[in-house]
């Protein structure tokens, strides 16, 4: 590689999490990352001296490398973690991406945000977990709304309702699991374990040991990031379980 290598994997890093297109080439002195965004193209170039260029007509995309840019060249980057303003357009790109989401979620969100700025990591994780919180019982809502028969409904109901968001949670998910009517989406289908169900946990967890403390909960800041960075993703699957049982009835 032409390029400072470090510069190189951090820019790399950020184009593979932010799913924008992108090639590489070697140029004298620098590796030139050319990246497409849409409809918008810009560059970004990497010189072995650690020196960033950006170039390309204005646009959000450009703009957007012109903060990489700014943050990478401030030293912001921790190895593997996201970077401060990419944090701060979570509860924008929730909106974006779940234009029905409770405002409630992005409220907590983005109150976690300015802890973890803050260096606040105990706020943060109460934060998350609140969030979480609303998320699923919203979740959960749903699902017992699509129950198609109503003793079976009311069934449900009495085991949730009145309990603490854990044991709704577990009565949820066995239930789920025995319904005769899952989606047959395969990534529906198995979202409940492979993304809900460790976030939900991670979730509760940490703000159970902010909200009941024993002893000073070891958070390290970089865990707290990488979830935060899963946020998005578990928002979203969540509402499309939430979507997929406002339109079909569960048979249980």
């Amino acid at each position: 590689m032409v390029g400072d290598q470090k510069m190189i994997v951090e820019v790399k890093g950020y184009l593979q999490r932010q799913k924008l297109q992108f090639s590489e080439a070697e140029e004298q002195y620098c590796t030139k990352f050319e990246v497409k965004g849409g409809a918008k193209k810009a560059c970004i170039s990497v010189f072995n001296t650690g020196k960033l260029v950006v170039g390309g007509a204005d646009s959000p995309l450009k703009k957007n490398l012109e903060q990489l840019k700014a943050a990478l060249e401030a030293g912001e980057a921790t190895p593997g973690t996201l970077l401060p303003f990419e944090i701060e357009k979570f509860p924008q790109t929730i909106q974006e991406r779940v234009p029905a989401c409770d405002p409630v979620i992005v409220y907590f969100i983005e109150e976690g945000i300015r802890c973890v700025k803050a260096d606040a990591l105990l706020g943060c994780a109460f934060m998350l977990g609140a969030a979480s919180e609303k998320a699923i019982n919203l979740l959960i809502q749903s699902f017992a709304e699509a129950i198609k028969d109503e003793t079976n409904r009311q069934k449900f109901l009495s085991r949730v309702n009145n309990r603490m968001i854990s044991v709704r949670y577990d009565e949820f998910e066995r239930s789920f699991k025995s319904c005769k009517s899952k989606p047959t989406d395969p990534v529906l289908a198995q979202d409940l374990e492979t993304v809900i169900g460790l976030m939900f946990h991670f979730c509760r967890i940490t703000r159970n040991e902010v909200g009941h403390p024993q002893i000073v909960p070891d958070l390290a800041k970089g865990v707290l990031l990488a979830n935060l960075g899963h946020f998005v993703q578990y928002i979203e699957r969540i509402y499309k379980l939430i979507d997929y049982f406002k339109v079909n009835e569960v048979v249980l």
